[in-house]
């Protein structure tokens, strides 16, 4: 998670202009953070690194957590995102998070790890937006019911989050892809008389490595990830992007 703290002397990447000096009143901060349900493993290696990596799947949660630390409102005026590229994928394993209610243990490691999984499970929460990377170019809009109507009705852009408080925006990230996307989510904020497009680098893939075999002798197909786990399944996706 990482917090982004914008004033006249910015840090880090972010694209937008000062309009006139920043006061010291006009200050917000902007964090991105993620809860995947299911994800893949890279094993570690001398491109992961030395510690395991972790993709997540489709459908997962996104938090943009934006704060308006100073005495001015900051207002978001639009999210962005920009697919930087598309690659292969093979993973090495799946990290399933345990879902609450009856499960199966075959022995006394996998019980503790799974009590361990359950401790620190936090459910999927319904998102604002719905960000199809499978478009052209991706589409960041409100996320839609079966009729076409938002889910959440509270939520439309430009946003305002009040001086001293905090507003939290949940997004899916959705694809078709089963190899890696990278992929850039940016925020357009206006902070009293200063501008900033603060961004972040995230990647998704729709691989499981799950696969569904027919009694009727069909191929395997892959499997979906709202089979396995909460991850949002978008109900009404534009012509030609993600499959309902």
């Amino acid at each position: 998670m990482r917090w982004r703290r914008r004033r006249a002397a910015n840090r880090g990447r972010e694209r937008g202009s000062d309009h006139g000096r920043a006061r010291d009143d006009e200050t917000f901060a902007a964090r991105v953070s993620a809860l995947s349900h299911v994800s893949v493993v890279l094993a570690p290696s001398t491109t992961v690194g030395p510690e395991p990596l972790l993709i997540p799947v489709t459908g997962h949660n996104v938090y943009l957590d934006l704060a308006a630390h100073g005495a001015v409102d900051a207002v978001l005026h639009g999210l962005r995102a920009e697919v930087v590229r598309r690659g292969p994928l093979k993973p090495d394993g799946v990290n399933l998070l345990p879902q609450p209610g009856p499960g199966i243990s075959y022995s006394e490691d996998l019980a503790e790890a799974r009590r361990r999984g359950l401790e620190r499970y936090r459910p999927m929460e319904i998102p604002d937006a719905e960000v199809f990377l499978d478009e052209t170019p991706p589409l960041v809009r409100a996320a839609l019911d079966k009729h076409g109507e938002p889910v959440r009705p509270v939520f439309r852009l430009p946003l305002r989050v009040a001086a001293g408080t905090t507003v939290r925006i949940v997004l899916a990230p959705l694809t078709d892809e089963r190899g890696l996307i990278d992929w850039r989510l940016t925020a357009d904020v206006v902070c009293g008389s200063h501008r900033a497009s603060p961004d972040w680098d995230l990647r998704v893939t729709a691989e499981t490595t799950m696969r569904t075999f027919h009694p009727d002798g069909r191929e395997p197909e892959a499997t979906p990830v709202h089979v396995l786990a909460p991850h949002w399944k978008p109900e009404c996706p534009p012509s030609g992007s993600v499959r309902p």
